[in-house]
């Protein structure tokens, strides 16, 4: 197999992630149905967890799959920084407005219910040490043909200010946050986080985005 071939796929998964990263609306973030009339709704609810998943959690949390997951994302994202380049199953988006990465579920490293600890811990670590508010969150199951895809959202946004002076700009902190998980038929597919942020006079400058990361991979 030649380079060219095998940067194709590589290429077509970079476009995608960048389609995903960039869209408007926040029900564009499924990665493997397409969107047409044979589409079949199959759930949408709130995100509840199972004593056995949040038993999972509490384990997870003080596991060494945790620290070891947190420890890459971050070396790769320091190694990203310095030279452009990080692990194939990782990807980073950094243009105006919108900062985030998305990561490639790869069987052979990672657990379905590892990809969901992460996505729950990225929520309540931001929930709980930047005081977040937790607009959305919920889970939609989707079938289209032999596809079932499984998309879950957390879609975070800055605490609200009540108490600001006359002209006083608002502190937005990393910008509105949305992580999704999606599962297609069964397996985990992608994770992804991503920051958007104001660029406009009623806010401060956010906050940059390494120290968002600092954040979420503190172990």
């Amino acid at each position: 197999m030649n380079s060219h071939s095998q940067a194709m796929p590589f290429m077509r998964f970079w476009e995608h992630l960048k389609n995903l990263f960039t869209s408007k609306k926040t029900e564009n973030f499924s990665s493997g149905v397409q969107k047409n009339s044979a589409n079949r709704l199959l759930r949408h609810e709130v995100i509840e967890r199972s004593p056995s998943e949040l038993k999972y959690y509490e384990n997870w949390s003080a596991s060494f799959a945790k620290t070891d997951s947190l420890g890459w994302l971050y070396r790769e994202y320091s190694e990203y920084r310095l030279s452009g380049c990080c692990d194939p199953a990782l990807i980073f988006l950094m243009i105006p407005s919108v900062n985030g990465f998305a990561i490639k579920f790869d069987e052979t490293r990672w657990e379905n219910r590892e990809f969901s600890a992460l996505f729950d811990y990225f929520k309540n670590i931001l929930s709980s040490n930047e005081n977040y508010w937790i607009q959305v969150s919920d889970i939609k199951t989707i079938a289209s043909g032999k596809i079932t895809e499984i998309t879950e959202r957390h879609y975070l946004k800055p605490p609200p200010q009540f108490d600001l002076n006359h002209g006083e700009k608002k502190n937005q902190k990393f910008g509105n946050l949305m992580i999704t998980l999606n599962t297609i038929n069964g397996k985990a597919d992608t994770l992804k986080l991503s920051a958007t942020h104001y660029n406009d006079h009623l806010f401060e400058k956010a906050y940059h985005f390494d120290l968002l990361m600092e954040l979420i991979c503190q172990k």
